[in-house]
């Protein structure tokens, strides 16, 4: 009878386990899965949603983009920000902050505008046009004790102020305490490649190419996307005739923005290696850009050649192979952006001469001619400068001689070399002044710089 029953119990609890009249904890368990799913969903939704949605987020992201010096990336997630608000002020902000990091100073004044319009907080757009102004080495003594207030603050934005602030050092030649700042700022933040690189690009301009390249490297190993660094340790190689190792560092840097410039070195590296074919074929590819597409991929770099690389190399290529029609073609187009290019005028010359131009070829021979003369000279003052390197005088003659004979941005530098020694240098301000003033197709950037430096200058 016992066995029976415990028979019988046992059906009624089968027959309740198929009805589902006995508790099962693992169907609790799947009962409440989905509803915590909706929930932490519907509280991720909630923090999106808070945080701004996908402008917030597609702004957050161009931060970042920007911060790790990506602005390419950068400018692509404010795209995106824009495609789901065009009223966002932030975002007029940060591609305020990308024209900036570009040099595109015009151009980032519109966006600040823009973003204040839209209640962006003023004081964080005035720092960005103080740190505007002090990259361009306009570092007034009110500008100078702002960046140095700033970097006291507990959330200051080290990098971006010290970044400014050391430029616009380099920019008025006072290397010294530019170098101290990016040294302290390498220290504080050992993992960014940005200070290493500022560091080589100072030791590029007192002409210690050992030194700029152990920095670059530094700045190459802590990120090896960082092409600014790659692009220029590759032409540091190149002026040094090491080809082989410069072809590496270009080949690293040849896509996105960089890629027209990467290409040209590339090519260069070819040249000097008697690669002439494919030299040839990289620069004829580089060719199809637009001058302007390659101006903007030497800005990638940091980089503002004093010729029109590509169209200058490329034609003095064909001289030498003895295409002169083809030769003349590219040399003229570089000639046109660049006429104190002496390379090239004097392959324009040789090609001249062998289309059978005499006349014309002995004209440009005579430029030539009177440009290297005129550059003979710079070695003279540069003696002068080995034996007392505070001889302004001697800096000056060497910024005004190049800057009418060969470059504008090495002649700039020479000039702006004086104010190490002599801030308030009222011939090099004039020279400087003077230059801005006649330029060809002057920007207001330079009409603003040409003001600053006349306030130095001495009325006679």
């Amino acid at each position: 009878m016992a066995n029976l029953k415990r028979r019988d119990n046992s059906k009624f609890q089968k027959r309740a386990k198929s009805n589902g009249t006995s508790e099962d904890p693992g169907a609790r368990t799947r009962f409440w899965r989905p509803i915590g799913l909706l929930i932490l969903l519907a509280c991720l939704l909630v923090t999106f949603l808070w945080t701004g949605g996908a402008t917030g987020f597609a702004n957050s992201m161009a931060n970042s983009a920007i911060t790790s010096k990506r602005l390419e990336a950068g400018e692509w997630w404010l795209g995106v920000s824009r495609f789901f608000s065009s009223t966002n002020a932030y975002t007029d902000f940060l591609q305020g902050r990308i024209d900036r990091k570009r040099g595109e100073f015009e151009t980032m004044m519109g966006h600040l505008k823009s973003a204040l319009k839209k209640g962006f907080p003023p004081i964080r757009l005035d720092r960005e046009q103080a740190l505007a102004a002090a990259s361009l080495g306009r570092l007034t003594q009110d500008i100078e004790e702002r960046l140095n207030r700033w970097l006291k603050e507990p959330d200051a934005e080290f990098g971006e102020i010290i970044d400014s602030y050391s430029n616009g050092l380099t920019a008025v030649s006072r290397f010294d305490p530019a170098l101290e700042l990016l040294r302290t700022w390498e220290a504080t933040d050992p993992h960014d490649p940005v200070a290493n690189y500022r560091i080589a690009r100072i030791h590029e301009h007192l002409s210690q190419p050992e030194d700029a390249e152990a920095n670059y490297r530094k700045s190459i190993a802590k990120d090896p996307r960082f092409f600014k660094a790659s692009y220029n340790l590759g032409r540091v190689l190149l002026d040094q005739r090491r080809s082989d190792e410069a072809l590496t560092f270009f080949q690293k840097c040849a896509i996105g923005g960089s890629a027209l410039a990467a290409k040209t070195g590339m090519a260069q590296c070819y040249k000097t290696l008697g690669d002439n074919e494919v030299a040839r074929g990289l620069l004829q590819e580089v060719m199809i850009s637009s001058y302007e597409d390659l101006q903007k991929s030497y800005q990638a770099v940091d980089e503002t050649p004093a010729r029109y690389v590509a169209a200058s190399e490329l034609g003095c290529l064909e001289t030498e192979l003895g295409d002169f029609p083809e030769a003349r073609k590219h040399l003229e187009l570089a000639l046109k952006e660049f006429p104190l290019d002496s390379i090239a005028r004097y392959s324009y010359a040789v090609t001249l001469r062998g289309l059978g131009m005499q006349k014309e070829a002995e004209e440009n021979f005579a430029i030539t001619r009177a440009s290297r003369a005129a550059l003979d000279q710079v070695s003279v003052y540069q003696g002068n400068l080995r034996k007392d390197s505070q001889d302004t005088q001697s800096r000056l003659a060497v910024g005004k001689i190049i800057l009418e004979n060969e470059s504008e941005r090495v002649g700039l530098f020479w000039l702006q070399s004086v104010f190490s020694y002599d801030p308030n240098n009222s011939d090099a301000h004039e020279a400087i002044a003077r230059y801005l003033e006649s330029k060809k197709g002057r920007t207001p950037e330079d009409e603003k710089r040409a003001a600053y430096h006349r306030t130095f200058v001495q009325k006679k």
